[in-house]
């Protein structure tokens, strides 16, 4: 993974160009340098911000310096693996000996108007290593005293004599200083002239050409803006100098005609000669930026879905990335995000919703604050055709753009807009993934870390891809059970974890199952229900872990987990399921026989491991151990459905006629529903006589539990539980 991140600094080697822009920038080192006649001249390169400007114009400069110390006798090849700063040693040492010089003048770096026009003359002086008494070197000396020096209404009558500008405009410049003194002022135009004229002259004898380049014109202030272009207006006749001006025309334009002091958009015609247009980056150049920069964060993580990252990056991703800068700018970003989710979000959806929040910010926003009813988190009922209206990104930069990252990575979304952005993949699979577009994983993406809700992949992982995954689950278990109660409870995430892992990949082993089964009493009792849109607990979890653990298996593979399933010891109660639920889907039982594809086990072999868990159970019910299991009715009605009823008869017989097993087997009854509306949410217990009828006299169970009653707390207790459970069913 790289160390730092991708600096926005402009490239100065053809090796660092990714974008074509060496072609363009040794077209223009060559005019520079072989342009004639020796007038002066003003060259605009102009562009977007971002797309490449001050590297291509870094690039000239390079190829400028490189021809002209070649041309004085330094080695070619040396020069062209040096670095930028070992060609600057060389290019200073033959400052007396070169034709040209390279003036770099950076506007920005100085505020007001009075300290750039004494800065730029400055700068000019400084760089050009003249004879300190020679002629040009006495010339601009001469031009630079007639600057002013700090005073504002001086500065406002040099823009006069050197711009040319009319007075109202120079004095708007500077706070519309006040007018003797800008009298005064005017007394130095004449003398500037002359000043001016001897610097032309001095200019011409010499023959040595400058090149004067302002970068990133667009970045300063509207009256900033003004003063360089008029200064370089006044002096772009000068013999010998060409500048060149780095801009985007459409912020400097915009700039000049609404400030205070509105300029015609042909002020800029009058002062750039030639307009040179930055051509713009091939979209193939500016993938293979985002796919490089990005590979050396991610390394070898691939997409989950590599046909939908595919339509991401074509559909949501590249329309919004126009320039380099836009590539660094969303590197950058995921750069300091990856280290804090990787493993625990999907890499293309993190990529979308980046994308979004740096360039459609509005979009970025509108997710944000409806993630929840978009994941259905919040279980809040809406027509899709009223959802899809409400939700459509009509604030987007993008609108086309942003609708189809949002169906991409919202299959709600895409039903409502009937787009074809949806992948149609199980909630499972989206979870697995850890999508944005689920209620367990989508706060990943706004808090830039993992919710600390949910267990991170590297925490599941090391249970389910353990040599032995019995310790690394008992310690993970005992961890979350001493966490405070949280919603969902952690213990019922980690199931709900197990689940999706075995679910994505063949990771289901018999060492998996066992270390399951040997915690699956505990976890049966502690329940941790979730009620949404159904209620889960920890029973449905376990089983949905076999199930969709052993689906992922190859055939051959599977025989090992029932062979667990039928001779493992611990957690009779889900083995017992697990083999029931796959016998009935092939027809045994009373069930309906399924499709090849939902069945997990061959016909023989399960038919035999479920007559011979039959038998497990009855076992357990004849020692009247059956009590001691986490729900003993599940596993009662279990051996009935896999029986007549004749085999159950004589043991509810043998159970009426214990005092201590009727008491047991009446507070065991009462069935848990679920239940919502007139009587209020939440629990209830029920007891429906009409379940039962068959398998004992209902009223004979009410008989002895009434004697008992007079003379035992814990029937009488029973008794009223088993009473208010019935009329509980009747309503």
């Amino acid at each position: 993974m790289s160390e730092r991140l991708y600096a926005d600094r402009p490239i100065s080697h053809p090796q660092d160009d990714a974008f074509g822009l060496s072609s363009f920038a040794d077209a223009l080192a060559t005019s520079l340098l072989q342009m004639s006649p020796k007038d002066g001249l003003v060259i605009s390169v102009e562009g977007p911000w971002g797309a490449g400007k001050s590297s291509a114009i870094a690039l000239a400069t390079r190829t400028i310096k490189l021809r002209l110390l070649i041309g004085l006798g330094e080695e070619r090849a040396a020069l062209e693996k040096a670095t930028e700063q070992q060609l600057d040693v060389k290019w200073a040492e033959n400052a007396k000996t070169r034709t040209a010089h390279i003036v770099r003048f950076n506007p920005w770096n100085f505020s007001g108007q009075e300290n750039l026009v004494r800065a730029f003359f400055n700068e000019l002086a400084a760089q050009i290593d003249a004879e300190p008494e020679g002629k040009l070197k006495k010339a601009m000396n001469r031009l630079a005293g007639y600057l002013p020096s700090v005073t504002g209404g001086l500065a406002a009558a040099a823009m006069l004599a050197i711009g040319n500008l009319p007075a109202a405009a120079a004095a708007g410049a500077t706070g519309r200083a006040a007018g003797e003194t800008a009298e005064r002022a005017l007394s130095y135009e004449s003398s500037l002239e002359d000043a001016k004229e001897k610097l032309a002259e001095a200019l011409r004898e010499a023959d040595q050409r400058i090149i004067v380049i302002i970068d990133d014109l667009d970045r300063l202030l509207p009256s900033e803006m003004r003063a360089v272009f008029s200064l370089v207006k006044s002096l772009g006749d000068l013999p010998n100098v060409l500048y060149v001006l780095s801009f985007d025309e459409t912020v400097v334009r915009k700039a000049l005609e609404q400030s205070v002091e509105r300029i015609d958009p042909a002020f800029l015609e009058k002062i750039v000669q030639v307009s040179l247009k930055l051509p713009p980056p091939w979209r193939d150049e500016l993938r293979q930026l985002l796919f490089s920069r990005l590979d050396a964060i991610i390394g070898d993580v691939k997409p989950a879905d590599v046909e939908r990252w595919r339509r991401a990056l074509i559909s949501a991703i590249d329309p919004y990335l126009e320039t380099p800068r836009d590539v660094t700018r969303l590197v950058n970003t995921i750069q300091v995000i990856w280290p804090n989710v990787a493993g625990d979000v999907d890499f293309t959806d993190l990529i979308v919703i980046t994308t979004l929040q740096l360039f459609d910010s509005n979009v970025y926003a509108l997710i944000r604050d409806e993630i929840e009813v978009i994941t259905h988190a919040d279980q809040r009922y809406e027509d899709d055709k009223e959802f899809g209206a409400r939700l459509e990104p009509t604030s987007a930069n993008k609108p086309q753009v942003a609708r189809e990252a949002m169906a991409l990575l919202f299959p709600r979304l895409a039903k409502a807009w009937n787009s074809f952005m949806a992948d149609g993949a199980y909630y499972i699979a989206h979870k697995e993934q850890r999508r944005i577009c689920t209620k367990e994983y989508h706060r990943n993406y706004f808090v830039f870390g993992r919710d600390a809700r949910m267990l991170s992949r590297a925490e599941v992982e090391k249970i389910v891809l353990a040599d032995d995954p019995s310790p690394a689950l008992a310690a993970t278990l005992k961890r979350l059970a001493d966490d405070p109660e949280r919603r969902p409870p952690r213990i019922a995430t980690l199931l709900e974890q197990i689940s999706e892992a075995v679910y994505a990949k063949p990771l289901f082993t018999p060492l998996l199952l066992r270390a399951i089964l040997d915690h699956s009493d505990d976890l049966i009792r502690r329940e941790d229900e979730v009620w949404e849109l159904f209620v889960n607990d920890n029973h449905e979890r376990l089983i949905t872990i076999i199930s969709l653990g052993v689906e992922k298996l190859e055939a051959s593979n599977r025989q090992g987990i029932l062979d667990v399933l039928l001779n493992y010891k611990a957690g009779l109660e889900t083995r017992a399921c697990a083999i029931e639920r796959d016998a009935r889907r092939h027809g045994f039982f009373g069930g309906k026989e399924r499709h090849e594809s939902e069945r997990l086990f061959a016909a023989d072999k399960i038919e035999a491991a479920a007559l011979a868990v039959r038998e497990e159970i009855a076992a357990v019910c004849e020692d009247q151990s059956v009590w001691q299991m986490p729900r003993p009715i599940r596993l009662i009605w279990a051996w009935r459905r896999m029986s007549d009823k004749v085999a159950l008869s004589g043991w509810f017989e043998r159970v009426l006629a214990d005092d201590d097993l009727i008491v047991r087997l009446a507070n065991e009854l009462p069935r848990r529903v679920y239940r919502s509306g007139g009587r209020g949410t939440g629990v209830f217990w029920t007891f429906e006589r009409g379940n039962w009828q068959e398998l004992f006299e209902i009223d004979a169970l009410f008989g002895r539990l009434e004697v008992l009653a007079s003379s035992s707390p814990s029937a009488t207790l029973a008794l009223t539980r088993l009473r208010e459970a019935e009329e509980a069913g009747d309503d």
